[in-house]
């Protein structure tokens, strides 16, 4: 009966997991509902921590394929390493939570992402209530943790939070209400606060892996009528690591840039040229096959119309190099700007959208159509698998490679990069033609991340 009463509340949050973690990966899951959580990822490793052992007994009968474990949550001794790891509500029923958080830093690699589902303290009565009244089970001890609390002891336990979010306003579907309430909810943020679920995102501090990234690098250069620039941003592009090349993407020119593109590679053969069709159109396709293509682990896209200043790509480079940064954005709106760089109607729409996105992403953007972007390709990997879930195709591809970066949980950041006006060729950008596109995936996004 309580399976029933239940169902509807821990479907959402299966989803969650769902939305948040890709298929196939290997998962690391610490405390169960119904076992559905795990067994929906399709984990090519998936290990299951619960100390329960009705539970536990249940969950092996029913889900063969996935590692079960039956011990206390303290006492597990991770032997691999793992994507992702899951704390589903265990640091509310913990003793001791440094010496899980201890624990699980062992089966951590550099890009592990680390989720944690903990009620809201606010839902303390009633869900002792609920409890009371058969509609919860018993869970024993309960620290009831604030997200400042648990922010500050991942902080102290070599973690690092890169999204905070809350679901769920009510948690039984009575009548039809909950899913009326939740939807409500949804769709306006200031009943956050109320909201039942807190899902916390951390990853491991990068000090803990001194050996870096690897320093492999693909500089991804997507061109559409471009052949006066070409010649001028090779021989402008610095040499940044031994493993580094550049990869044009040409997209149907009629100028002969892509004859100018063989002639510069034979020109250069340092430069480590190569040159690619692009098999759609648009910029947004260019970028998607562009990234797929790349040899190097990872990959900036510098935009072909010679706007922004080569020399910044090394900043970038850096800060991934490191793995102080997961997805950084160029942001064009901290050295002051030429006139003649962007119209006025741009300037203010690239300024709404870095702060919509802001806004409800939980990491600050200031520049998310920038034409100098970073990410590890094998992170990009997921995005390329879920390209085109906003239902909107997007012309340029910023708006994929954002949303997909925040729903990873990656570490979002900006650098500032030098922009000038275009010395030759024509803007591809049409303000109101694409703005439209835009604002529709702004949407489009907005639903999909809050519902």
């Amino acid at each position: 009966m309580r399976r029933k009463k239940t169902h509807y509340y821990h479907e959402k949050i299966s989803n969650t997991y769902s939305f948040l973690i890709p298929l196939r990966k290997k998962v690391l899951f610490y405390g169960f509902f119904d076992g559905q959580e795990l067994q929906r990822l399709s984990p090519n490793i998936g290990v299951g921590i619960e100390p329960d052992e009705k539970l536990y007994l249940a969950l092996k009968k029913r889900f063969p394929k996935i590692k079960f474990v039956n011990c206390a949550f303290e006492e597990y001794q991770p032997s691999d390493k793992f994507d992702y790891i899951v704390l589903n509500g265990v640091l509310g029923k913990t003793g001791d939570m440094f010496h899980i958080l201890k624990k699980i830093q062992e089966a951590c690699h550099p890009t592990t992402k680390v989720i944690i589902y903990q009620y809201n303290y606010l839902w303390q009565h009633v869900l002792a209530l609920a409890e009371k009244m058969g509609f919860k089970r018993k869970e024993g001890v309960q620290n009831w943790l604030s997200i400042s609390d648990i922010n500050n002891y991942l902080e102290g336990a070599n973690f690092q939070v890169t999204r905070i979010f809350k679901k769920t306003l009510f948690p039984l579907d009575i009548f039809g209400l909950g899913k009326i309430f939740n939807f409500v909810s949804f769709v306006f943020p200031f009943f956050d606060v109320l909201k039942l679920d807190q899902f916390i995102i951390a990853r491991p501090e990068p000090h803990l892996f001194p050996k870096g990234f690897s320093d492999s690098l693909t500089i991804c250069i997507t061109v559409r009528n471009e052949r006066g620039n070409i010649e001028k941003i090779v021989k402008s592009i610095p040499k940044i690591c031994k493993r580094q090349e550049i990869l044009f993407v040409e997209g149907h020119s009629t100028d002969g840039t892509k004859e100018e593109i063989l002639r510069v590679m034979k020109a250069y053969p340092q430069k480590n040229i190569r040159v690619m069709g692009q098999p759609g159109i648009g910029q947004g396709d260019a970028t998607r096959v562009g990234f797929k293509a790349a040899k190097g682990e990872i990959i900036i896209i510098y935009e072909g119309d010679d706007t922004s200043d080569p020399r910044d790509i090394e900043y970038f480079y850096r800060a991934m190099k490191n793995g102080r940064l997961e997805f950084i954005e160029g942001s064009r709106f901290v050295y002051p700007l030429d006139k003649k760089a962007m119209p006025i109607i741009n300037q203010f729409g690239n300024i709404f959208f870095a702060k919509w996105f802001s806004f409800f992403l939980g990491q600050r953007t200031t520049d998310v159509l920038s034409g100098i972007k970073a990410i590890h390709k094998r992170n990009f990997e997921v995005i390329y698998d879920r390209w085109g879930n906003l239902g909107v195709e997007d012309p340029f591809g910023d708006f994929e490679l954002l949303y997909g970066a925040a729903r990873m949980g990656l570490k979002i950041g900006s650098i500032p990069i030098r922009y000038y006006p275009r010395t030759y060729g024509q803007p591809k950008t049409r303000p109101f033609t694409h703005g439209q596109y835009l604002i529709k995936m702004a949407i489009n996004g907005y639903l999909l991340f809050r519902k």
